[in-house]
């Protein structure tokens, strides 16, 4: 979807690179039915606001969503039984809700969903990585929902059989020691799986279908079978995997080659802020995104218990896709504890700290300006998070709590239904 860029009123405290318009934003949560339409007006009068637009009854406690290229199809995942995946058909942007288009049985219980780019020379496919397993699914040419498991890559030695031994993990409950999520650099043609359990990488070309090629599995760095690797994302010009750890909070930074070691670790970050560095076991590393300007890295953390708020915390990166850091500054173990800012958020999140970039920028323009949507688990709040420059810092410029504020929109609008109390946010992303 492109954006448009009409110029704002001058009297507006955000007019800028932003489209002056309402935003739609897609969330699911961990422990209901429903979905939920968010809408984000950045041009208020009195400020950015953030409000329920509308619920949407789906499959299950949803934990994440993947979109398409064009952002008019959702791929959801469910921790309901048995393990499925669903695809939704995205209605005016968001304004008018969503549509589900299908539902597909899988193996295990998923984890996070992606949608492969155009730029790769097949048909777009969708990748699923959660515990014990990884797939691909093609599309229906005419709905685009789902239509065929191409494939499944099972990460347990004893292969189909051990998956499907009663002994075996498929719940939820393997995602905390298994696979975690696909993530595809479209400038190598490479597809990362992060593996929490193994503490590994796996590293993956493209057949010419869309399936994955197993190339390497690389250890990840630190100390085998406590770092918990968690998800990965590539740099802009693919020369860079930045990855974050679960069990220690680490921004771990590896250099990609054409060959086999395939990585190689160059830098190891702290998403924590060194004070906590001796209860950095109480802390889980979560999320990361790159800015859309592609000069700043975002990565989240959450606290294992509601006695430690969760973190995000923003690196500048150089031209090569390095993080940027002072001279001064001093390493301790081989860690770099320095970042160009961090927010403390409101509690822990729970099981979920996730977040998605703001993507509507005009292309020429929007230089050192973010927003952030930022979901909690642990009250359901879902906030928008800003970024400049000028502040050099993340602020927090509106939210809303699933569960208690209503709907404005749709059907039984201006109500919270009893099952939707206690809701907690899983993960948002940008509709429009």
């Amino acid at each position: 979807m492109a954006a448009t860029c009409p110029v704002p009123p001058a009297s507006s405290l955000l007019a800028d690179s932003f489209t002056p318009r309402l935003h739609y934003i897609l969330t699911g949560t961990f422990n209901t039915l429903f979905l939920y339409l968010l809408a984000f007006f950045p041009y208020s009068p009195n400020g950015p606001t953030l409000t329920v637009h509308r619920r949407v009854r789906g499959e299950g406690p949803h934990q994440f969503v993947a979109l398409n290229e064009e952002r008019d199809r959702a791929y959801v995942t469910t921790w309901a039984q048995p393990p499925s995946l669903s695809s939704w058909e995205v209605l005016e942007g968001g304004r008018g809700g969503v549509r589900k288009i299908n539902t597909v049985p899988i193996s295990a219980t998923g984890s996070y969903l992606t949608v492969s780019p155009s730029s790769l020379p097949f048909p777009t496919r969708v990748y699923q990585a959660g515990g014990p397993v990884a797939q691909t699914f093609s599309l229906s040419p005419s709905s685009r929902g789902f239509d065929t498991q191409l494939q499944e890559v099972i990460y347990l030695d004893g292969g189909e059989k051990e998956l499907w031994d009663e002994k075996t993990d498929r719940t939820r409950v393997a995602l905390r020691y298994g696979s975690h999520a696909v993530d595809i650099d479209p400038v190598r043609a490479r597809a990362y799986v992060p593996h929490v359990g193994r503490d590994s990488i796996f590293v993956y070309s493209f057949n010419e279908d869309g399936t994955l090629n197993h190339l390497a599995e690389v250890p990840t760095h630190g100390k085998q079978g406590h770092e918990g690797v968690r998800h990965s994302i590539p740099s802009r010009d693919g020369g860079r995997l930045y990855v974050v750890t679960e069990h220690t909070s680490y921004l771990d930074i590896y250099t990609t080659h054409s060959s086999a070691p395939y990585l190689s670790h160059t830098a190891r970050y702290s998403v924590i802020p060194p004070s906590l560095n001796s209860i950095r076991h109480l802390y889980r590393g979560d999320t990361l995104r790159l800015s859309h300007d592609g000069r700043r890295l975002y990565v989240t953390t959450r606290g294992k218990t509601g006695a430690q708020r969760g973190w995000v915390s923003v690196f500048e990166v150089d031209e090569k896709g390095d993080v940027r850091v002072r001279e001064e500054e001093e390493k301790e173990e081989g860690v770099r504890y320095e970042a160009l800012s961090r927010f403390e958020a409101r509690n822990s999140g729970g099981k979920a700290h996730a977040i998605e970039v703001f993507p509507f920028h005009c292309s020429s323009t929007g230089q050192g300006h973010d927003y952030l949507v930022f979901t909690d688990d642990e009250a359901g709040h879902v906030s928008i998070l800003e970024w400049r420059d000028e502040w050099s810092e993340l602020r927090e410029v509106a939210v809303v709590q699933l569960g208690v504020d209503a709907p404005v929109e749709g059907e039984r609008k201006g109500q919270v239904l009893e099952e939707e109390r206690g809701t907690g946010a899983s993960h948002a992303v940008w509709l429009s």
